[in-house]
């Protein structure tokens, strides 16, 4: 019966979607899209949600679930009002512009579907079987504090007190991962309050939904911009390289991060594709940005690069009042889950273990040594050679038999999806250089699972821009697929 606790996020995500996106038809790759993306804005606004509601009022009760409930059901009969008299155009309208029909591979559709079923009954079998309560970092972090929330009562505030501390110096201010935002901590929290007890399915479930819907956000995005080919070939590849899945099994924070990067990178490259429907776009680009923030401190990084790489350097493109507008949309979106991020970190959470004020003298230090930007570097590059078993070079292969994608609509909107993620990547090389730990070993320990934060964006932008397979027709002509 724990799987009903999601109901509520998910209507309530998925309203949103339609409220702000009525004109589409709820069918084939939309449907999907609608439904993938609702779901992680909904545990974000839930796990905001009750976090406010535990920080203001108190513990959670029945007022609680009936407020959500109550949410849930009015944004549902609302969109569905809007979305029978918004309803003008869907996917086929979208694709006006494209000369061949869009026609699916089966072998290839029949093929990703065994891996799903294969990947799903691996997850299930390590998750509630051989590994239920996830790694060490799962259970001294996100399940830690979550436990904290549900079983503290009035000394719920112990839940910012992390059991693991650096050394001596730390151990007084909350130590390892203690600031990290609360989307997880709180939606643990949020399905241990509905159910009434503190079972191990809860995070489990949550981790499926990032895990799962990542590869079917994946397909949808990439069936509505491009063709459900390019989509299959897409979460073909992500199941193929199984350290996605091996994370998401794990329990780790990283996924959902993952899962939100995606989601805005998505929606700018549909927003770029349709500018007449730009601000509602730019508005669920601002919750899913705010999510990412939500998530991790890197989800911070990004939505600080999202501004920079979207709207600052926009400015000298478009006049002042474009970007103006822009912003104030996107702010739109951000506000809800943003604000509560940052009522979090001003009342709440404790200074950061790598940036803070002992710490100062040691980081401007660590700027100016060239070694550290070398090591890391070296890293950096050597990890993007052998990711995943080296699919680098599998992608190269495909790039240089496909070719690129030489259309308008996907060559002048790609750029700054590229700049963005590889902004995002020397992100990551300074917050190595100026790290207060063994630079090696904290290179070792957390490489791999930065990588994993943004494969899926890389992937997504990888067949957006490549040419997908063909097939033929009965009268020997080839069909885009």
């Amino acid at each position: 019966m724990e799987i009903l606790a999601f109901i509520p996020p998910v209507l309530i995500g998925s309203a949103l979607v339609v409220l702000l996106l009525p004109q589409f038809n709820l069918k084939g790759g939309w449907i999907i899209f609608t439904v993938c993306l609702g779901s992680g804005i909904g545990v974000g606004l839930t796990s905001s949600t009750i976090f406010l509601w535990l920080a203001w009022i108190g513990r959670p009760g029945a007022g609680y679930h009936l407020f959500e409930i109550s949410s849930a059901i009015l944004l549902t009969v609302m969109a569905a009002c809007r979305y029978r008299r918004g309803r003008t155009a869907g996917p086929d309208h979208f694709r006006a512009d494209e000369a061949q029909p869009d026609v699916p591979i089966r072998w290839l559709k029949r093929l990703v579907v065994v891996l799903l079923l294969i990947s799903s009954g691996s997850f299930g079998l390590k998750a509630f079987v051989e590994d239920p309560y996830g790694t060490i970092d799962v259970r001294i972090v996100w399940n830690y504090r979550a436990r904290w929330l549900f079983r503290g009562g009035d000394q719920w505030q112990h839940a910012f007190y992390s059991p693991v501390a650096r050394d001596v110096e730390y151990e007084d201010d909350k130590g390892h991962a203690a600031d990290y935002p609360l989307l997880i901590t709180a939606s643990v929290y949020r399905g241990w309050e509905v159910i009434g007890k503190d079972h191990f399915s809860i995070p489990i479930l949550i981790a499926a939904l990032f895990t799962f819907g990542t590869y079917f956000f994946m397909y949808a995005a990439l069936a509505v911009l491009r063709n459900r080919n390019q989509g299959y070939m897409a979460v073909l590849l992500m199941l193929v390289s199984t350290q996605f899945l091996h994370l998401g099994t794990d329990q780790y924070g990283d996924v959902p991060l993952a899962f939100f990067i995606l989601g805005t990178v998505a929606i700018f490259a549909l927003k770029d594709r349709l500018p007449e429907i730009s601000p509602q776009l730019l508005a669920l680009a601002g919750f899913t940005t705010a999510c990412a923030a939500w998530t991790k401190n890197e989800g911070v990084l990004f939505l600080a690069l999202v501004i920079l790489v979207r709207f600052i350097g926009q400015m000298g493109r478009a006049d002042w009042s474009t970007v103006a507008r822009e912003s104030g949309y996107f702010l739109l979106g951000l506000m809800p889950v943003g604000g509560t991020l940052l009522y979090y970190k001003v009342m709440f959470a404790p200074r950061n273990d790598m940036i803070n004020v002992p710490t100062l003298r040691e980081t401007i230090f660590h700027l100016f040594d060239l070694d550290r930007y070398l090591i890391t570097g070296a890293a950096i590059l050597k990890k993007i050679m052998t990711f995943n078993e080296s699919i680098v070079i599998l992608l190269a292969v495909y790039w240089l038999i496909s070719g690129l994608d030489r259309s308008d609509k996907v060559r002048k909107h790609v750029a700054s999806n590229i700049i963005l993620l590889f902004l995002m990547l020397g992100g990551y090389l300074f917050a190595y250089v100026i790290t207060p730990y063994d630079l090696e070993w904290h290179i070792g320990s957390s490489i791999r699972r930065l990588f994993i934060q943004l494969w899926p964006a890389w992937v997504f932008i990888f067949f957006y821009c490549v040419r997908g397979p063909e097939l033929t027709d009965d009268k020997g002509m080839k069909i885009r697929s």
